[in-house]
C-alpha cells in the first residue's frame, strides 16, 4: 500500500483556533500515527489552524484522519468540508472525544467515526484494505458509519490489554518534530488509560434515570461496582473517561522509560507523564474501581520515576517531568515523600470541582474536600505547589454550594495551593450529565467563581515579581508585537519578555509586572 495520510490534531481548537492549552501536546494524535507507522504508512500531523490557514493544506496527502474533542465540531467541519472541496477523493477518518456521539457524523462530513479506544480498530480498518476499497463496516467493532442515510454503529471493541498499550500500539515518536515549537511545549506521555472512579451521580438525569441508592457503587466486589442498574455511566457526572476508557490500565515502565528517551533525544524539554489519576499506576488486580482503595502503589511508582531519571537529560535537568491529575484521597505523606525521594518536583493538579461535600457525593466525586485540604497541605509541607480545579456551572449548583467553593477557594490558597483553575460545565457525551444544560454565560454563580479565583491567582502571581525563573522560548505573542511567550521548563508561570526568540531557546527571565492573573512580563537576563 502506497499513499500518505495527513493526521489533524484538531484538539481544543473549537472553531479554528486554541484559546488556552497553547503549550500542549496530546497523547491522541501521536497514537493514531503510531498505528500508521506500524502499517508502514507514510504520515504527517498538522496543528488543525496550520490546515485552515494554508493554500493548499492537503497536497501530497491521499488520506485524511483528525483527533477532536466535542468542542471541536466546528473545525472538525470546516476541515473536511475543504477536504471535500479540493479533493474527489480519498478516506476522511475522525476519533477522539468527538465520537462519544455517533449521531453527529453527518455534520462532520466524515466517511468513519473510530468510536473510543482507537488503535485496534484503525489497525483492523488498514489490515482489511479500507483505504484501497470497501470493506463490510459492520463485521469492524468500534465504527459509526452511514448506511441507507442513517448512522450505524458496529459492536463496541474490547479494551486492549496493558501488554497492548505497552508493546504493540506504542505512540509515534518521530512525529512529534511536526508540531511547531515541540521544544517548549508539554509533550504527554500516557502512563494510564482509564479511571478508578466508579461512583456515579445521585441528581436527577433529563432522560428519567436516577441513582436507586443499590450499593453496587460502595460494593467490595470491584466487579459489581462496574455495574449500575440504572445504566448511569460511571465516575463525575461531568466526565467521560470510566464510560470511553474503563477502568486503569498501566503501560510498562520499559515502554514509558523509552518513549521519554525517544522524544528527549529529538529536543523535548517538557514530558507530562499523563492519566486521569497518576497514583492509579498499577494500583491494583485490573479492574481496580475504588479511586480511594488500595492505597497508591508507590512501589511501582518509584520504579517509574528511577527509570525516568536515569535518562541522561532528565538526570542533568536538561528535561522536566511533570505530573498533573492525582486523586485527594490516595494522596499521602508516603506518596509525598516517595515523590521527593524520586527528585519528582513536579506539583499535582487536584480536581475538587465544588467545596461542598453535599453536592461532591451528588455529583458522584470521589472522596471529600477534607480529603484535597489536607492534601494540599501535604503538598506545600514536601514543597510543592498544587494547582487545586473548581467548575462553574455544574448540575445541582446553588448559593450554598458557590458559597462553600468560595470559601474552599480562600483556604487553599492559605494552605498552600499555587493556582485556582477554573472551568466551565460543558455536557459531554458519554458522561452522565450529557443531556443537561451548559450554564449561561450570565450565570451569576459562575461570575462570583470566576472572580474570586482571578482574585486569588493574580494575588499569587505577584510573589513572582522579581524572581528570576528558567523558561523555554515558544512562538510570538499574539497580543504584544515584537515580544515571544516563554513557557517555565520546570514548575512556574507562563511569561512573555521582548525579543524574537528560536523555539526551544532556554531563557532566564526577571520578572516584572504581572499583566493579568495568567500571564507575567519579564527581562531576559540570559541565555
Amino acid at each position: 500500500m502506497n499513499c500518505r495520510i495527513l493526521i489533524v490534531d484538531a484538539l481544543s481548537t473549537g472553531t479554528g483556533k486554541r484559546q488556552s492549552s497553547r503549550d500542549t501536546i496530546g497523547c491522541g494524535p501521536r497514537a493514531v500515527a503510531g498505528v500508521l507507522e506500524r502499517r508502514g504508512l507514510e504520515c504527517r500531523i498538522r496543528r488543525a489552524e496550520e490546515v485552515l490557514s494554508a493554500t493548499s493544506p492537503f497536497r501530497g496527502f491521499d488520506h485524511l484522519a483528525i483527533s477532536a474533542m466535542t468542542m471541536d465540531l466546528p473545525s472538525v467541519r470546516r476541515i473536511a468540508g475543504i477536504w471535500r472541496r479540493t479533493r474527489h477523493s480519498g478516506r476522511v477518518l475522525v476519533g477522539g472525544p468527538i465520537t462519544a456521539d455517533p449521531s453527529i457524523l453527518p455534520d462532520t462530513l466524515a466517511d468513519l467515526f473510530i468510536v473510543g479506544e482507537g488503535e485496534g480498530t484503525l489497525d483492523e480498518l488498514i489490515g482489511s484494505g479500507y483505504l484501497d476499497g470497501r470493506v463490510d463496516f459492520s463485521s469492524v467493532k468500534g465504527l459509526a458509519f452511514m448506511r441507507s442515510g442513517r448512522v450505524e454503529t458496529s459492536e463496541p471493541r474490547p479494551l486492549l490489554t496493558e501488554q497492548q498499550i505497552s508493546e504493540e500500539y506504542t505512540p509515534s515518536v518521530s512525529r512529534i518534530v511536526d508540531y511547531r515549537a515541540y521544544e517548549a511545549s508539554k509533550v504527554y506521555v500516557e502512563v494510564i488509560r482509564g479511571c478508578s472512579n466508579y461512583q456515579r451521580t445521585r441528581l436527577p438525569l433529563r432522560d428519567g434515570k436516577q441513582c436507586t441508592e443499590c450499593g453496587n457503587c460502595d460494593s467490595a466486589d470491584p466487579e459489581l461496582r462496574m455495574e449500575c442498574p440504572e445504566q448511569i455511566p460511571p465516575g463525575c457526572g461531568f466526565c467521560s473517561v470510566p464510560w470511553t476508557w474503563g477502568p486503569p490500565r498501566s503501560r510498562s515502565v520499559e515502554s514509558i522509560v523509552q518513549e521519554v528517551q525517544d522524544l528527549v533525544n529529538l529536543g523535548v524539554h517538557r514530558v507530562v507523564l499523563e492519566a486521569p489519576g497518576f497514583l492509579d499506576y498499577h494500583r491494583g488486580p485490573w479492574p481496580v474501581t475504588d479511586p480511594c482503595s488500595p492505597p497508591a502503589n508507590t512501589e511501582a511508582i518509584a520504579r517509574l520515576l528511577e527509570g525516568l531519571n536515569s535518562i541522561p537529560q532528565v538526570a542533568s535537568g536538561d528535561v522536566h517531568l511533570g505530573i498533573e491529575n492525582i486523586k485527594a484521597c490516595l494522596f499521602t505523606e508516603d506518596v509525598a515523600q516517595m515523590l521527593v525521594d524520586s527528585s519528582m518536583s513536579s506539583s499535582p493538579n487536584i480536581g475538587l470541582e465544588t467545596g461542598s461535600d453535599e453536592h461532591l457525593r451528588q455529583i458522584g466525586k470521589c472522596g471529600s474536600t477534607a480529603d484535597v485540604t489536607e492534601a494540599v497541605r501535604i503538598a506545600s509541607k514536601f514543597g510543592m505547589k498544587p494547582f487545586v480545579y473548581f467548575i462553574y456551572g455544574l448540575p445541582g449548583e446553588t448559593d450554598s454550594t458557590v458559597d462553600a467553593s468560595i470559601e474552599m477557594m480562600k483556604q487553599l490558597c492559605a494552605d498552600g495551593a499555587e493556582r485556582i483553575i477554573l472551568y466551565g460545565f460543558r455536557p459531554l457525551p458519554g458522561s452522565a450529565f450529557e443531556r443537561l444544560p451548559a450554564p449561561s454565560p450570565d450565570d451569576s454563580h459562575g461570575q462570583r467563581l470566576v472572580r474570586e479565583a482571578e482574585r486569588i491567582n493574580r494575588s499569587k502571581k505577584s510573589d513572582y515579581v522579581g524572581m528570576l525563573v528558567e523558561g523555554i522560548a515558544a512562538e510570538p505573542s499574539w497580543s504584544r508585537h515584537g515580544y515571544t511567550m516563554v513557557y517555565p521548563l520546570t514548575e512556574g508561570p507562563l511569561m512573555t519578555v521582548a525579543g524574537g526568540y528560536t523555539p526551544g531557546t532556554r531563557l532566564f527571565v526577571r520578572i516584572t509586572s504581572v499583566l493579568s492573573s495568567g500571564l507575567l512580563l519579564g527581562e531576559v537576563e540570559s541565555n
